[in-house]
């Protein structure tokens, strides 16, 4: 039997009660090599100012350094725009999930409609953002059998967690707490 070596990351958004995540499945091979130039300026720009400001302030600026990494490239070559560094985050945010608790389990909102729906807001949507491309740089400029490792370390400086599970998988394992599970508790027979 073979494990599924696919990885995808969980980052928490809100600390909760209850917590919302995001769900974030890597880009694709295909996406790197499309967008590899401005992904290894971008981690370029964060290492270069030390360890300590990539690993502190990175997770925090990532997505804003990808933007500049873009418009340096694209001036580079005599063009206009940003060298593919908004079409990369708007991959980054198609393939991920918002996850919060519903009526029913968790929900799994695309990032726009947990924006529109008030579940979390732009700023909480920047942020992870950032971390989406903090860790797509380290998870692709590592060579494959050192991602795993990349990926534990890059997700703990997150506060994040790394999983194999595929969405609906990571939500089934989550715990659920219903109104049935609630007055459960609150029955004893044990006498007061």
């Amino acid at each position: 039997m073979k494990v599924n070596d696919k990885l995808n990351l969980v980052i928490p958004i809100t600390e909760g009660p209850p917590v919302v995540s995001a769900f974030h499945t890597p880009i694709s091979r295909e996406v790197f090599e499309a967008n590899y130039r401005i992904l290894a300026a971008t981690k370029a720009s964060l290492a270069s100012k030390g360890l300590h400001y990539q690993a502190v302030t990175g997770p925090q600026i990532a997505a804003l350094a990808l933007k500049e990494e873009g418009r340096k490239e694209a001036e580079a070559h005599d063009a206009d725009g940003d060298a593919g560094a908004t079409q990369l985050l708007e991959e980054m945010k198609r393939l991920t999930v918002v996850l919060a608790p519903g009526d029913q389990g968790w929900d799994k909102l695309p990032v726009e409609a947990a924006i529109n729906a008030d579940v979390i807001d732009k700023e909480d949507w920047e942020e992870v953002a950032a971390q989406l491309v903090f860790f797509t740089c380290h998870y692709w400029l590592t060579k494959k059998s050192d991602r795993r490792g990349m990926m534990d370390t890059t997700a703990s400086l997150l506060d994040a967690s790394v999983t194999h599970f595929t969405v609906t998988d990571y939500c089934d394992s989550l715990r659920t707490s219903t109104k049935d599970a609630d007055s459960t508790r609150k029955t004893s027979s044990v006498p007061s």
